[in-house]
């Protein structure tokens, strides 16, 4: 049984076994392209259960804005009332009530309208799928150039730092380097500790570098309470005799592909797990360095927390900047 880093209510870590959700999808009838049927479905129709799986699932994939249903649908096969309601709902939001007769056929306008609305980029179904979610990962290691420049820009940063404060550009770049990591507040001398986020930043990028290799879907559907965006799986580059470990994504990441910062602050995140362990597992604060979990912090306890190094990275490339609103700490785990 796989292992992972499991956030406690607290903000500690523990390792904790997978847990599988039972109840998720897995049908080999998941469809990757447009939907074809071979007969018809809904209302009146001969609902062969292949075709009713394909029309379920078709129609949860359909954002509710454009007459997908909500909640999702059952995909079970069965032509109920629930999905007959769903399928009215639909030809009523693109045909009016003249063309809501609760019945889809092959080649006809509603099939036609699902296959053009059923857009492979809405929040995914479960459990995800390589072939079905490809487009989640791609979409995700889109966003990894635009990390990797935050990376060098933390790196930079760090490295002024070390060239001296009596400089304005290195007391600037300390200043920062207080803001996040209270260097100053720690331990003397200054220099092994600026050098030790340096070189975690370096990990960092030498696992952007390797996209391909290092980064998954969670197709196992081990248990969104471990994450519902990503999680590292344990084996990383901490354990220099294990490589096989990946930083996962699941399902939420799809938020996270709608904006750089977004998919920037959980790349980072997870590449702290991944990169160096320590013997903990980097869950001291959450959120935005000037939250009152992350103000409380160590200076030991910031130089291995992963917000903080994800902070840290996109006020480096950003300038400072205010608590973002997107960022709601209890969903980057």
């Amino acid at each position: 049984m796989g292992m992972c880093a499991h956030m406690l209510d607290d903000g500690g870590c523990k390792v904790a076994p997978y847990v599988h959700n039972g109840n998720a999808v897995n049908d080999p009838r998941r469809i990757t392209g447009d939907t074809v049927i071979t007969a018809s479905v809904g209302q009146g129709g001969r609902n062969v259960p292949d075709d009713v799986f394909k029309i379920q699932y078709s129609l949860d994939k359909i954002a509710p804005i454009d007459g997908g249903p909500m909640p999702q649908l059952v995909c079970d096969g069965k032509c109920g009332p629930k999905t007959i309601a769903a399928i009215k709902e639909f030809q009523k939001k693109h045909f009016g009530w003249a063309g809501c007769d609760g019945r889809i056929d092959p080649g006809k306008q509603t099939l036609k309208k699902i296959n053009e609305k059923q857009n492979h980029h809405t929040y995914p179904y479960l459990p995800l799928s390589l072939s079905a979610d490809g487009w989640l990962l791609a979409d995700m290691v889109k966003h990894v150039p635009y990390t990797k420049r935050y990376v060098a820009a933390a790196r930079q940063n760090i490295s002024v730092a070390m060239g001296g404060a009596d400089s304005f550009a290195g007391g600037t770049a300390m200043d920062l380097a207080n803001r996040h990591f209270a260097v100053d507040a720690g331990p003397s001398p200054k220099r092994p500790v600026l050098q030790k986020i340096f070189d975690v930043y370096g990990q960092m990028l030498t696992v952007l570098d390797r996209p391909t290799e290092f980064f998954t879907l969670d197709t196992d559907d081990r248990g969104e309470g471990i994450s519902s965006v990503a999680f590292a799986r344990l084996g990383g580059l901490f354990d220099k005799q294990d490589l096989s470990g990946k930083i996962v994504f699941r399902r939420g990441a799809y938020f996270a592909t709608l904006g750089q910062d977004f998919a920037a602050f959980v790349f980072i995140h997870e590449l702290r797990h991944f990169v160096e362990r320590e013997g903990q597992t980097g869950h001291f604060g959450k959120g935005w360095v000037t939250d009152p979990g992350m103000v409380k912090l160590t200076p030991a306890e910031r130089a291995m927390n992963c917000d903080t190094f994800a902070g840290f990275a996109l006020e480096a490339e950003n300038g400072e900047m205010a608590r973002p609103g997107w960022l709601k700490s209890t969903e980057f785990r």
